[in-house]
């Protein structure tokens, strides 16, 4: 682990750069505080990949598996093609009671 004041990162931030994409993060102290972290461009599609939610595609299938025959498809299509869908816009009528126990 490689720790560096941000002045330091500042002047030799090609380096450290370098660094990061072959060793792994960079952490940048200010005041012997780790404030933040340089990291390559691949650990960084790594960690998104990673926290990145469903598509609206695999949420409208996971949708249609779930409430299988209580909607066309021309229905579900509407709901999820909705740019200008709200949280209440189709809960308060067309979810009524389609997942209640």
């Amino acid at each position: 682990m490689t720790t560096v004041p941000m002045f330091e990162a500042k002047n030799k931030l090609p380096l450290f750069m370098h660094q990061a994409e072959a060793d792994g993060p960079v952490f940048i102290s200010r005041r012997n505080k780790t404030v933040g972290v340089l990291i390559s461009f691949d650990d960084y599609n790594r960690i998104v990949a990673k926290g990145r939610r469903d598509t609206i595609l695999e949420r409208a299938a996971e949708f249609r598996r779930k409430t299988a025959g209580l909607f066309t498809n021309e229905e579900i299509d509407r709901i999820f093609d909705n740019r200008d869908y709200t949280p209440d816009s189709y809960e308060s009528h067309v979810f009524d009671g389609v997942f209640d126990d």
